[in-house]
């Protein structure tokens, strides 16, 4: 979701990117993702005081603009997935990607597409993890064995 944001969010001047929302929780956690939707999207500070009023502000704000979010790891009860239920709100163009382990998510919300993915294999992960931390497709022979727990773990 990360390169895919990074490849085309140049061509929307509204977007937001929020990350891991499998760490928000509860009502205080919904509130500080509808300020962080509408912080980015706005280009300006914006505080919420309650679910719904944040879900008027998303319609009152961002009706009929086209935009651009990625709702990364969404985990099953978020105030976010709202948006997809209210998508009719935006102009055409606009493109919401939620990524989350759970696939009925996606079904419950009738979501357009749903794209899965495989799981990498051992060698895979050793090899996104060695050009991350050493910029070469393999690690150096003194890191090879911590490499290969850190891919384990």
């Amino acid at each position: 979701a990360k390169a895919i944001y990074n490849q085309i969010h140049g061509t929307f001047t509204e977007k937001s990117f929020i990350e891991d929302i499998g760490q928000f929780s509860g009502i205080r956690g919904d509130l500080r993702l509808q300020e962080q939707l509408l912080s980015d999207v706005l280009k300006t500070k914006v505080k919420i005081s309650s679910v719904e009023m944040g879900k008027r502000m998303i319609r009152e704000r961002l009706s009929g603009k086209r935009v651009f979010i990625v709702l990364d790891d969404v985990p099953e009860f978020c105030a976010l997935l709202d948006l997809w239920e209210y998508h009719h709100w935006f102009r055409g163009g606009t493109i919401i990607i939620i990524t989350t382990r759970d696939e009925h998510i996606l079904r419950r919300h009738q979501v357009d597409y749903i794209f899965r993915i495989n799981p990498m294999s051992p060698n895979e992960s050793l090899e996104l993890l060695s050009w991350h931390a050493f910029r070469e497709p393999k690690p150096k022979e003194e890191y090879h064995f911590l490499a290969k727990r850190v891919v384990a773990y």
